[in-house]
């Protein structure tokens, strides 16, 4: 049921138009009606109901959006009381209307409506753009030299493609999954997942995997209908990631990798050669001869130009060609491009971004244009074939190739794009022909404990796919149980889990701990104290599993020191492990335990050491996770148990925030 709540909430940014333009087109007919209202009562009265309905629609919708999460509270409120108050406004003025003097209360009550309207659309503005989107436009700081020994790499490039591609849906007020990226302290909160990147392992950093996954996926990002990463900005993101992540801090652009440093060329001012600007006269003349012309940048002569004629004109060409260094981008689609058009191409000595699609362009025309300084060329809907695709590959500033509907064949494709850098588009979406990685499926329930028997239920979103699992802790395969119907587990043991399809690679492993509850807890001495602000020793015997999010309540969490308590336990009671559940985020500072040590004695004897446990993680971590960690005990004789679960202490190395004091969170601890 919840699910289709979130769905429904997802139509408020379709709904809230409907109230708006009726609102202000009601408006205008009352205005009209100022002198003489009879005339316009009826469509007034049908347009303040149509407005109200649809207001009152909208508030429920946008309520449902705001309680399906990713948005800021503080900044949701004024919009969400606006919303509120708009809706009671049309309603206010639907009971005046007839019912008191039109003009000096019901026309400035509207007034007063409009007014609140357009305060509620201000401040979704601010929700969906930002704050600061009507800020008046300032022109760019002109950067004519760019010192390139001390390249900052967030700040000139990382922070512009968060900027461009991701804050819209990862800011302040709007924080899908609970990731914001609109400035470094947020991104090291990370989000509901934890951090988006795995420092120093891009290939495991979802920022940039889920950016590579196919446009129809479900974890692509941006999702679709966004402005979607560039393959350069990928690269980017790849090597700040391998490199630390690091926010502050220079290196010279020599030290980057080569194809790094192409990428980074866009963040770099356009070293454009200095030119005349063109005449008044020669402007006219394009434009005369069917030339749309568009400046490239403020304050340079540089043109965009298109060619909105059916046929390329011998006058229009030579005013063309007189113009050939201004150009820049060059627009020539659907036309018959004569042979004197590649006779003079060479002119073009500035020329950057050429669409020749729909026209009679052929291989051999294509080899005159490596030597011109092209970033990008649109060759589709024309008779090339794949050796005129090939002549191309040895351009040297290149980045993207169209050439969809061309004499390429299909066959073909991949391989070519196998033996170029060059970003090759036939029409088909990103990564299409390889085959994508399966994500794990994924549980209805987080519980874990239980006292008798429990189901278990997966779910995925990939329909078609098959779940496999094991019962007995090793790794599913394609010949494992096939699951179909819920898991009915009976005794504590380990559940692994894997998704398969054909033509996909199969998932990583999933797996999760069950545990059939023994012993509970009745006594117990804390040696050390949790911090206040996450405190509730019960918490830890309570049988209450915590959630992925350590404010919820359910865990203890304890800054820079370990956890330690001591338990009384009769000499009959069948004790054989101990199970601590434990909580990992990167982005709230909190690190699985280094250790666990269980010690035990008889009377006022010394403690000995009867389980031990050492944490060492294969790689690090980049996502809040839950795990148990148990160790099997011999009792034997023993009246009284100690449990040391030690903090870290400090951050380690490899995390943002180095050096300050570990978070240790447990929030279960079971003898059975």
């Amino acid at each position: 049921m919840d699910i289709w709540i979130d769905y429904l909430g997802k139509f408020h940014p379709v709904v809230l138009h409907l109230p708006i333009g009726a609102l202000l087109f009601t408006f205008l007919l009352a205005l009209l009606g100022f002198k003489e209202v009879k005339p316009f009562r009826l469509p007034i009265k049908i347009g303040i109901i149509f407005s109200f309905f649809s207001a009152f629609a909208s508030s429920i919708l946008g309520y449902l959006l705001y309680d399906s999460g990713g948005y800021d509270a503080d900044s949701v409120q004024r919009h969400l009381i606006l919303g509120w108050s708009t809706t009671a406004c049309i309603g206010l003025l639907w009971i005046l209307f007839k019912r008191v003097t039109y003009r000096t209360i019901f026309l400035p009550f509207f007034v007063v409506s409009i007014s609140v309207l357009t305060l509620t659309g201000h401040y979704g503005g601010q929700i969906t753009h930002g704050q600061e989107y009507l800020a008046l436009p300032v022109a760019p700081e002109k950067e004519d030299l760019i010192d390139t020994d001390s390249i900052q790499l967030y700040n000139q490039a990382i922070a512009k493609v968060f900027d461009k591609k991701c804050v819209s849906c990862h800011n302040f007020s709007k924080r899908k999954g609970g990731l914001a990226l609109h400035q470094p302290a947020a991104i090291l909160e990370g989000g509901e997942r934890g951090m988006p990147y795995e420092t120093g392992n891009s290939t495991k950093s979802r920022i940039t995997t889920y950016a590579d996954l196919p446009l129809e996926d479900d974890l692509h990002m941006p999702p679709k209908g966004r402005p979607q990463l560039t393959p350069s900005e990928i690269k980017l993101l790849a090597y700040w990631i391998d490199q630390g992540a690091a926010f502050e801090g220079t290196a010279s652009l020599e030290r980057f990798p080569e194809e790094v440093q192409q990428s980074f060329a866009q963040f770099l001012p356009k070293a454009l050669p200095e030119v005349e600007p063109l005449s008044v006269k020669t402007l006219v003349k394009l434009q005369e001869n069917g030339f749309r012309l568009t400046s490239y940048t403020a304050d340079t002569p540089f043109l965009q130009v298109k060619y909105s004629g059916k046929t390329l004109e011998r006058d229009a060409l030579n005013i063309l060609t007189d113009a050939a260094e201004q150009v820049v981008e060059l627009e020539l689609s659907n036309l018959e491009l004569p042979e004197r058009f590649w006779e003079k191409i060479g002119a073009f000595k500035n020329l950057l971004k050429l669409k020749i699609d729909g026209t009679n362009t052929e291989d051999q025309n294509l080899e005159k244009l490596v030597e011109l300084p092209l970033t990008s060329l649109n060759i589709g809907r024309t008779p090339v074939t794949t050796a005129g695709a090939r002549s191309l590959f040895g351009h040297p500033t290149l980045e993207r190739l169209y050439a969809w509907n061309t004499k390429i064949a299909v066959r073909e494709e991949e391989k070519l794009q196998e033996q170029t850098p060059i970003k090759l588009a036939f029409g088909v979406f990103e990564g299409f022909s390889k085959p994508q990685q399966l994500k794990p499926p994924q549980l209805t329930t987080e519980k874990t404990l239980f006292d008798s028997e429990i189901a278990v239920d997966f779910f995925s979103k990939i329909k078609g796919n098959v779940i496999r699992y094991t019962l007995d802790g090793s790794d599913p395969d394609s010949t494992s149980l096939r699951y179909e119907d819920p898991i009915k587990i009976g005794t504590s043991l380990t559940l692994k889990a894997r998704s398969f399809k054909e033509g996909w690679l199969p998932s990583d492993v999933f797996t999760e701990d069950y545990f059939k509850v023994g012993k509970k807890i009745e006594k117990h001495q804390m040696l050390t104290r949790p911090s206040n602000r996450y405190s509730g020793v019960h918490k830890l015997f309570d049988f209450e599993e915590g959630s992925t999010n350590f404010a919820d309540g359910n865990w203890l969490g304890f800054s820079g020191n370990d956890l330690e308590f001591t338990t009384k336990i009769s000499t009959n009671e069948s004790i054989e492990n101990i199970t601590v559940s434990c909580m990992e985020s990167i982005g709230g500072w909190i690190i699985y335990p280094k250790s666990i040590r269980v010690y035990g004695r008889s009377g006022e004897d010394s403690f000995s050491e009867i389980g031990r446990y050492d944490y060492r993680p294969k790689k690090i971590p980049t996502e809040t996770t839950k795990k148990s960690f148990t160790l099997p005990i011999k009792v034997e004789d023993y009246t009284e148990i100690k449990l040391v679960v030690k903090n870290i202490g400090t951050l380690p190395q490899w995390h943002p925030a180095a050096g300050n004091e570990a978070w240790l969170f447990v929030d279960e601890i079971l003898f059975w």
